[in-house]
């Protein structure tokens, strides 16, 4: 029998002389009847189990958040379910891949050792496993199929995982925030030491990882993701270097040149840490003129599909080739033709089968591959824009609309259009707001207010706190009969001023309480002031990461961050208004100020709980995209998840990107909307 830790004796010791000291001291005064002994009994030896209990749990949870492996494997299972369901979204709703050929293309100096001269889709993982440090980097042409590449990659390593190996998790580059990230206790910035100091480096990229997985993955704590990046059981994909900057040719200053000097002195010990990378091949190309590269990596180049490669891959994608027949003899007959130019890319060769191979109710296909060799389709572009045309009205026709919303192909092609062109401004002014630089490529709920302006949806959320705080008093006092006095006016303006501090707030963020930072002071502080306005109501609500602690992780719904912010922060500000109420009540009931100062509470706490909210700031985005030219449906958050099913976006994390970006640059352009 094992021997009880001296921690559990002291612990039972505790519990029972607590007990004890309770039934001593408190039933000898009471009178038969007032108190059932036996019941009391039972219910104080209840309180000590469930005291027991909740301290085993704790115990547990810190113990899982610590154990590194034990959570590397819960991530590796979630990381794999949610890249399986992207990679069949991206290939079309079908597993068929090509099997598309890449080159090595070696830097003047510093490169990997172990990379073959060329390799193919199919043996992505084995050309991967012999790279010495284990860094890759992904390029090619737009359309090419570098994310499709780096999936296959991340998704073949999950699957042969070991214990011991570390978890490929895909991060858009677009999202790092090398400002941001310069300040979370490096005390360097991006283009200064942090760019060559290993130390500074491995802070930043640690940081930023650590956030996005406690952002994306459910159950994750800022405790476990420290945990997985110390062991060395994180191997970042970096998606998207290319779009961390505005035009094709980032110069110097750029934000892929600080990140790749931050990448090349990212260590893990004394050798380069390992990581994947994907960027299009005139931006590196442009930064390795300016000398900037991957350092101690093997870069590759997707080539493009030929006109073999395409016949193969529809014949092996179609139900019936013969209908194919056309599109395939010229593809033999003019390989160099505007419809072989334009299937030279994965992305518009996927597109042109899923758009030729709709079918109706009766089994009658839709369109006729022989449109495609129509003598309108003179160029590439044309081809391109016929295909895309035709992709978004039958991904409309094909997925209906949630619940009683009713979504037409002019509609979704309009709003699209809106936060394609915010997104292309974005990244064609590098544009920023309050500070930070506007993201050309991530549909975030909470960030997308600056679609409407960089003032009017504060303005909008300043005037609806107001409203709501004005509409509540007034109300109350009518509903009381209180007649409105100089401090009741004293009052409302203290707190009218108090809201005004929302415009100033100009990125709010949605947070929830994270038990891991309760072995801090500074997180015991914030959870005692949350404890204090009644958080505990909304336990269900606030505390995701305890209730997937002992089960399966999975990823963050992007609309249940905005939703859980606002709920949480209704629920704190009604449980500090009733505690207000029941303490005035108590201190002075019937006394006249202290009705104004319980009317004041009821209708005040709840404003306070909302002021500063991400969710509050996503409903003032909605009330200021209502009508106009940058009109947006009111269920926004309904719609990003419709067209994500649609095949139209897809998710990264807690942002919507759309599926492609040629699909984003068409939607942008004025000419293309109805």
């Amino acid at each position: 029998m094992n021997r009880l830790k001296p921690t559990v004796w002291l612990w039972a010791f505790v519990c029972a002389a607590s007990v004890g000291t309770v039934v001593a001291w408190g039933l000898p005064g009471l009178e038969r009847g007032d108190v059932d002994p036996v019941s009391a009994a039972i219910g104080l030896m209840g309180l000590v189990v469930a005291g027991w209990s909740m301290w085993m749990s704790w115990r547990g949870l810190r113990h899982q958040e610590t154990d590194a492996v034990t959570m590397a494997d819960r991530l590796a299972q979630a990381v794999l379910r949610a890249e399986t369901e992207a990679r069949t979204q991206l290939l079309g709703g079908d597993g068929t891949t090509i099997n598309v050929r890449f080159d090595f293309r070696p830097a003047a100096a510093r490169n990997a050792s172990g990379a073959d001269v060329e390799g193919r889709l199919s043996e992505v993982v084995n050309y991967y496993r012999r790279l010495r440090p284990g860094r890759l980097v992904i390029t090619g042409a737009p359309g090419s199929g570098k994310t499709v590449l780096a999936l296959e990659l991340l998704l073949a390593l999950l699957e042969e995982r070991r214990p011991e190996d570390p978890v490929p998790v895909r991060l858009p580059l677009a999202s790092w925030d090398l400002l941001s990230a310069s300040h979370l206790g490096t005390g360097t910035g991006p283009s200064t030491g942090a760019s060559h100091n290993p130390g500074a480096a491995v802070q930043m990229v640690r940081a930023w990882v650590c956030r996005h997985l406690v952002d994306t993955y459910r159950g994750i704590s800022p405790t476990a993701a420290a945990a997985l990046m110390d062991a060395g059981l994180i191997l970042p994909v970096l998606d998207g270097l290319d779009e961390m900057d505005a035009g094709d040719m980032p110069g110097y200053g750029s934000r892929a040149r600080q990140a790749l000097d931050v990448l090349n002195a990212f260590q893990r010990g004394r050798a380069k840490a390992n990581l994947v990378l994907t960027c299009r091949s005139g931006q590196y190309q442009a930064l390795k003129a300016l000398e900037v590269w991957a350092q101690d990596s093997a870069r590759v180049e997707i080539g493009q599909i030929s006109p073999a490669q395409a016949r193969l891959f529809i014949q092996q994608r179609v139900g019936r080739p013969a209908r194919w027949q056309c599109v395939l003899d010229t593809l033999d007959r003019a390989p160099s033709s505007p419809l072989a130019r334009a299937l030279s890319t994965p992305w518009r060769l996927t597109v042109a089968v899923t758009v030729y191979e709709q079918r109706d109710l009766d089994g009658a296909y839709l369109h006729s591959p022989r449109d495609l060799i129509r003598p309108e389709l003179s160029s590439d572009r044309a081809v391109r824009d016929h295909l895309l045309k035709l992709f978004l009205q039958d991904a409309t026709a094909r997925h209906s609309a949630p619940r009683s919303d009713t979504y037409t192909p002019d509609q979704v092609r309009a709003w699209l259009g809106v936060l394609a062109a915010y997104l292309n401004t974005n990244a064609a002014t590098s544009r920023t707001v309050a500070g930070r630089a506007l993201s050309g490529t991530d549909l975030v709920l909470h960030e997308l207010w600056p679609v409407a302006g960089s003032r009017r949806p504060r303005i909008a959320h300043l005037a609806l706190l107001a409203g709501v705080f004005l509409g509540g008093a007034a109300l109350g006092m009518w509903g009381f009969g209180i007649e409105l006095s100089g401090g009741a006016v004293l009052t409302m303006a203290v707190a009218l001023s108090a809201l005004g501090l929302t415009y100033a707030y100009a990125w709010p963020v949605p947070s929830r309480l994270d038990l891991g930072k309760l072995r801090t002071p500074q997180g015991l502080r914030a959870a005692a002031f949350w404890l204090a306005d009644e958080l505990m109501p909304s336990a269900a609500i606030l505390f995701p990461g305890w209730r997937a602690a002992a089960g399966t992780l999975t990823v963050v719904d992007p609309r249940v961050l905005v939703r859980v912010n606002l709920t949480s922060g209704l629920v704190v500000g009604l449980g500090a208004g009733l505690v207000f109420v029941l303490g005035a009540t108590e201190v002075a009931a019937g006394n006249a100020p202290t009705t104004v100062g319980i009317v004041m509470g009821i209708t005040l706490a709840p404003a306070a709980g909302i002021l500063g909210t991400a969710g509050m700031r996503y409903i003032a985005l909605l009330l200021c995209t209502r009508l106009g030219p940058r009109a947006l449906p009111w269920r926004l958050a309904r719609f990003l998840q419709w067209a994500t099913n649609a095949g139209l976006l897809r998710v990264a994390g807690i942002a919507h990107q759309f599926r492609h970006r040629e699909l984003q640059d068409w939607l942008a352009d004025p000419a293309n909307r109805p």
